[in-house]
């Protein structure tokens, strides 16, 4: 599949929600209803293009996905991936992860985080098999502790999640 990555701006972010929007929808079928709900903020989005990351996927000129990254705890931290429906198992994700990821060396970052449902075989076993890897945030990590209380604030801990680290 063909796909041009391009720096998101902020008049792509209702473009962004829907992407993700359209994307939540996988959960439905195995029971992660709670998952199909309001799209990450404005603000977020905003953060990520002005301090962080905010790439788009689009194929063919129509926006198939994005990655999200903000700085947090001295590493950089993947805060969505979302690729639509239509796109998914297309090799979008793993190129939009890519993207961050060079984006996070660039930047300086010598570690990439990630929060994400551990037992769902395309968030945490497919991020194993890039590389990421199962940790517990300790003293150092505040700015990724209060990601994961507003996680937890917002229903996504009613299943198991995980952090994850990659060096890079």
């Amino acid at each position: 599949m063909t796909f041009l990555l391009r720096p998101a701006a902020p008049e792509d972010i209702p473009v962004m929600q829907a992407i993700e929007r359209d994307a939540a929808r996988a959960f439905i079928p195995i029971g992660y209803d709670f998952c199909v709900g309001p799209a990450r903020e404005d603000w977020e989005h905003r953060k990520g293009i002005a301090e962080g990351a905010a790439l788009i996927a689009e194929c063919g000129g129509e926006p198939a996905g994005f990655i999200l990254l903000w700085p947090v705890d001295g590493h950089g931290h993947i805060v969505e991936l979302s690729v639509a429906l239509g796109f998914q198992k297309r090799g979008l994700g793993r190129a939009l992860i890519d993207a961050g990821e060079t984006w996070a060396r660039g930047a300086g970052f010598g570690a990439i985080t990630l929060t994400t449902f551990r037992d769902v075989s395309w968030n945490a076993p497919w991020y194993r098999a890039l590389g990421y890897r199962d940790f517990e945030p300790g003293g150092g990590d505040a700015e990724l502790a209060a990601i994961i209380a507003d996680e937890a604030a917002h229903g996504f801990h009613a299943r198991p999640r995980t952090v994850m680290k990659k060096a890079l």
